[in-house]
């Protein structure tokens, strides 16, 4: 009984104050910190290539070094290519050979899935020759 009388509360003060403008909220991108995008980074490989306790402890530096960098290089392309580059070999250098291609595979996987939700979300949307 409790619970739905909260609930019921929270829903009518929801109702009586809508957000004003909800394609602001929409249109704020809320950026990740950049220790989080390194703790996301490793837990990421470590599933992917499934690293080994030492494996892990030299890539958390790799990792440490290459979101600093990406920061620092505030959007330039050629920095940004260069680091991802660096950033692949480091990595390389510290996995077994199945674990490479492990993660090729992963990432291959990840790339079929990105263009395929493109490609839905391209059909999905209709085109502006298309509409009169």
């Amino acid at each position: 009984m409790l619970f739905f009388g909260t609930l019921s509360t929270a829903i009518l003060a929801n109702a009586a104050s809508p957000d004003p403008s909800p394609a602001a909220g929409a249109a704020t991108k809320h950026k990740a910190s950049p220790d989080a995008i390194k703790a996301a980074r490793l837990t990421r490989l470590k599933n992917q290539a499934g690293l080994t306790a030492d494996q892990e402890a030299k890539a958390k530096p790799i990792i440490d070094k290459y979101v600093d960098d990406r920061q620092a290089a505030n959007g330039d392309r050629a920095k940004l290519v260069s680091l991802k580059t660096q950033f692949d070999t480091d990595i390389n250098a510290i996995l077994t050979p199945d674990q490479r291609t492990k993660l090729a595979a992963a990432k291959t996987a990840t790339v079929d899935k990105m263009k395929a939700a493109r490609a839905k979300k391209a059909a999905a949307s209709p085109s502006p020759a298309t509409t009169n």
